[in-house]
């Protein structure tokens, strides 16, 4: 019956990584569509591409979070040891990595798009960039409190 519901739940896993890839190709063929739809009756390539931009941004962070579904439940054996800390901290890390990059590149296309539209739009990417900034600083100091002494640890 274990085996069952571990089975299971790889599959589940499985289903939800792919759905997650599917999501993100059809944002990016979406981008690309909306693009074509700025330049053929706006004619405004700028903002056409700001916008392809922070769509597909999204949808690479949404296939980097498809992989680490794969990688870590579905690779991984669900039957091997508990895992240690090191690799829990590390699995925290890369998803929260791939949030800080994400949120600080979509206040990057916004600061873009404020400048071309109006400036006094600013405090909003910026606020955005800011917050990306204090959670690498929020990242580096819970990479800081969970390393573990070599010294402690039992051979």
């Amino acid at each position: 019956m274990k085996t069952i519901f571990e089975k299971l739940i790889a599959i589940s896993f499985f289903v939800t990584a792919c759905l997650l890839f599917l999501a993100a190709w059809l944002l990016m063929v979406w981008s690309i569509w909306k693009l074509l739809i700025a330049l053929i009756y706006s004619g405004s390539i700028s903002e056409g591409l700001l916008n392809m931009i922070s769509v597909v941004v999204i949808a690479m962070a949404v296939i980097e979070v498809g992989r680490y579904i794969i990688e870590e439940e579905i690779y991984l054996s669900r039957t091997q040891d508990p895992l240690s800390q090191k690799e829990i901290t590390g699995g925290v890390v890369k998803i929260f990595v791939i949030i800080i990059i994400s949120v600080g590149l979509e206040g990057l296309v916004y600061l873009f798009k404020a400048g071309l539209k109006n400036i006094s739009l600013l405090p909003y990417p910026a606020i955005i960039i800011f917050a990306s900034v204090l959670a690498l600083v929020g990242l580096g100091i819970y990479q800081k409190l969970t390393k573990t002494d070599p010294r402690s640890t039992a051979p």
